[in-house]
């Protein structure tokens, strides 16, 4: 397998149309490693192919693109278990500070607050078997779920496909 990908194949190992994909990009939604060089075509890397198939499935599932854009850039797996990207909202808590930002003395918890009107988003790459904790969360209003290791195993069958079409 080559070790850069064309949009084409981008694009298809994250189930998006081109135009879809161009759009991300111009909106900064998407934001590849390499500016592009005028004249040369642009190519990305797996793992890019693996970042914007993350986000495409969280657009699937409802995320606003701001947000899964910003939750779906720092991606890692784990040896023993598949890896779960969990974006969810919730409170946010004030905590009182001083003047210069620091914690006040005796400070330990500070005031849950939730605005449904604008609610705060988190995220966490954790364990399949940590998500029941997520869910138990009193805290955790929703959640939107995507399994990486699923996501990288569509990019990978995707460009093996491609690979075998090109033959």
């Amino acid at each position: 397998m080559n070790d850069r990908l064309n949009v084409h194949q981008i694009c298809k190992a994250a189930a998006v149309t081109r135009t879809q994909f161009n759009q991300w990009v111009a909106r900064g939604y998407f934001k590849p490693e390499e500016p592009p060089v005028h004249g040369k075509p642009r190519s990305f890397s797996f793992r890019e192919a693996v970042i914007l198939a993350a986000f495409a499935e969280l657009i699937r599932l409802g995320v606003p693109h701001d947000v899964a854009a910003g939750h779906s850039t720092r991606l890692h797996g784990f040896k023993d278990e598949p890896a779960l990207l969990v974006v969810y909202q919730g409170p946010v808590e004030l905590i009182p500070t001083s003047e210069r930002g620091s914690p006040l003395p005796g400070t330990r918890r500070g005031i849950k607050f939730y605005d449904p009107d604008q609610p705060q988003f988190g995220s966490d790459i954790v364990k399949l078997s940590q998500l029941a904790s997520y869910a138990a969360n009193p805290d955790v209003r929703s959640m939107a779920v995507v399994n990486l290791d699923h996501v990288e195993g569509r990019v990978k069958t995707a460009l093996a496909s491609e690979a075998t079409d090109g033959e």
